[in-house]
């Protein structure tokens, strides 16, 4: 058992320096084959460069403010134009004031049809107005794939480890290994695929506006129909109206604690004078029991009369 024990821990040494040695290779052209890359990965567009000996990924983004005649129109014409090139609006958001209305565009272009969109949103408004900015990740995306060569050679020897493991131990430390190169790799493939798809949708942040004319709205408020006074006068009338019953409302509501009490203390002296009242009835009622007829009173009287 003890010659079995050497050998895995020889074997696991080696995993650690094999792995060390093949993090340390060299970068790879970004024309290489990745071995078991996804099959859902997006193949980009991307520019030729013969004097680096391999193609470089760029990532396109602009921003544009577009002032315009007819806010509508203008709108028609840019959902066509999306439609016609194959782009997306990924955000949109609309407001509306007394100067103006506006409205905010996030949209996603193909990288080949990208310059062929912005020419087509400057004919839409001659005085638009546009920053491009543009990124290259083509360093970051050849690092990517050698780092993700260099983790799966690993995760491919671990395997073999684990399929000649006899001990217990040595299965759980190469299962813990290799979920922590699994999950590197993961990362890897995830990263790369975020790369790809940037690189193949270029990004349009897009402002597009109408000035709206506050003459012709001051004049309209200063001089308003029949109809518009009459709709004014009557709203104003109800509005009176709404504002009485709910001052009206608020009074009662102020005051009922204090009727509530108020009728507490009524009803308690009604019962208490009604009590009273009873009671009275009843002493009257037995004086009126006690007291001797009127007949025998008088004769009493006349007999006491001396003759």
């Amino acid at each position: 058992m003890a010659k079995k024990d050497q050998a895995a821990d020889k074997n696991a040494a080696s995993v650690s320096n094999q792995a060390a040695q093949t993090n340390a290779a060299p970068k790879q052209p970004a024309g290489s084959a990745v071995p078991n890359a996804p099959a859902a990965s997006i193949t980009p567009p991307i520019a030729a460069d013969s004097s680096e000996g391999f193609n470089r990924k760029l990532i396109y983004k602009a921003n544009l403010v577009m002032e315009v005649a007819d806010y509508g129109d203008a709108q028609t014409k840019l959902r066509n134009l999306a439609a016609l090139s194959g782009a997306f609006i990924l955000q949109f958001t609309e407001t509306t004031n007394d100067r103006e209305r506006s409205g905010n565009y996030t949209i996603k272009v193909a990288a080949q049809g990208f310059a062929s969109f912005l020419d087509g949103l400057e004919r839409i408004s001659p005085s638009l107005q546009r920053s491009v900015q543009g990124q290259d990740v083509t360093e970051e995306y050849v690092d990517l794939e050698a780092r993700l060569k260099a983790k799966q050679a690993v995760e491919a020897r671990l395997l073999a480890f684990m399929e000649k493991a006899q001990k217990t131990d040595d299965l759980v430390a190469f299962s813990n290994e290799l979920s922590k190169v699994q999950t590197d790799i993961e990362q890897i493939k995830g990263r790369m695929r975020y790369l790809d798809q940037n690189v193949a949708l270029s990004t349009i942040e897009l402002r597009m506006y109408q000035k709206l004319d506050a003459k012709d709205n001051t004049k309209k408020s200063a001089d308003p129909t029949f109809l518009e006074r009459l709709e004014k006068a009557t709203a104003g009338s109800w509005k009176v109206v709404a504002e009485i019953a709910q001052g009206i409302v608020i009074v009662v509501a102020a005051l009922l604690p204090v009727l509530v009490l108020a009728g507490i203390g009524a009803v308690v002296y009604l019962a208490v004078r009604k009590r009273r009242e009873r009671k009275l009835q009843q002493v009257r009622a037995e004086l009126r029991r006690e007291a001797p007829p009127a007949e025998t009173t008088q004769e009493r009287t006349e007999t006491d009369k001396p003759e």
